[in-house]
């Protein structure tokens, strides 16, 4: 048996995922360039992938690595593995340039299980609820000013419904982006859902977009992008006609509350250190970051100033003592750090 067909086997015995969904995955989203693995005699015990992802961060892109389908047999459990494997694939993503590295724990135990391998929660969702009244009129794509139809990857205008996607998820300050590929991706596993991507456009350009995947009493939107001037209520009320739904649920980047989603963890502390220092050039800070057992590179005295960053060769008489998921946090926490459309 493969690697491949062993992680496959090991994905379905770990995970309760349908059998259309791991055949997607493993159709379209798995490689073995990406995939990560601990053997015991020749029997693939533990395993993981990095699916490269770029995020915005003040202003610009940095190479980020989102762990995915991070398992191991229930036989072997409980003996360290996966520690192992993590250690290992975090020299790795330092050794290619990665910044940071992020996940979506599967249950709730596991945040404070990643959080030993320094990971922190950064990346929150709210949720907003909306109830379709006979006010919220549905649109008449006789009538308005705009059409709203499902995105095709096999059409024509893709590339023009994708431009739209990019650059207003661009436009957000600290956010994971999805490529090309990858937002077929995410189309494929929408649609395997009974959901889609419905595009809006008015007379000659793209204004809008929809994810959404309808659950047994409401409508979930996954992402909301609209211009200015769309209304989202007629949007969403035709929407939620299409899928028979009364209720939606709009998962959002900011609310009055927040949810956990994600969790993260820098790799290359001096390169986030100097991009953070250059978009805080007011903040002045002497830094001191603890031991990383799997990059000991990151270890040591930091001073950002006038939007510099540099290492220190002589101990400093004042500094603050960070954990590496203690500096990650500081990294992001003024930043919203967003995620969505993730295979989660």
């Amino acid at each position: 048996m493969s690697i491949k067909e062993q992680v496959k086997a090991l994905w379905k015995l770990c995970f309760e995922d349908t059998e259309e969904f791991v055949d997607l995955y493993f159709r379209m989203r798995y490689t073995d360039r990406i995939n990560h693995v601990i053997e015991e005699g020749g029997k693939v015990i533990a395993a993981l992938q990095t699916i490269p992802y770029p995020m915005t961060y003040g202003g610009e892109l940095l190479p980020v690595s989102y762990i995915s389908g991070a398992c191991t047999h229930p036989d072997y459990r409980n003996q360290g593995s996966m520690r192992k494997l993590l250690q290992q694939v975090h020299r790795r993503m330092f050794d290619e340039g990665i910044c940071f590295s992020t996940l979506i724990p599967a249950e709730e135990w596991l945040k404070a299980y990643y959080a030993r391998s320094g990971y922190a929660v950064c990346f929150r969702y709210g949720v907003e609820k909306k109830v379709i009244n006979r006010s919220m009129q549905p649109v008449d794509n006789g009538k308005s000013l705009w059409n709203v139809c499902e995105a095709d990857p096999a059409s024509s205008s893709f590339a023009e419904v994708y431009k739209f996607f990019n650059e207003r998820m661009l436009s957000r300050s600290c956010c994971i982006q999805h490529t090309l590929d990858d937002f077929k991706v995410v189309l494929a596993d929408l649609h395997l859902s009974g959901g889609g991507c419905w595009a809006v456009r008015d007379a000659d350009r793209w204004v809008g977009m929809v994810c959404c995947v309808p659950h047994s009493h409401s409508l979930e939107v996954k992402e909301i992008l609209l211009d200015s001037g769309v209304s989202s209520d007629e949007v969403l009320a035709l929407l939620a006609m299409q899928y028979g739904k009364e209720t939606i649920e709009i998962v959002k980047p900011s609310s009055s509350s927040l949810l956990d989603l994600g969790m993260a963890r820098v790799i290359h502390v001096e390169t986030c250190l100097r991009r953070y220092a250059q978009i805080h050039p007011d903040e002045v800070h002497c830094i001191y970051v603890e031991n990383d057992e799997a990059i000991p590179e990151n270890k040591g005295y930091y001073l950002l100033e006038g939007g510099t960053c540099r290492r220190l060769s002589e101990i400093p008489q004042i500094c603050t003592v960070y954990t590496i998921a203690e500096l990650t946090s500081f990294l992001l926490k003024n930043e919203s750090p967003y995620m969505s459309l993730m295979l989660n």
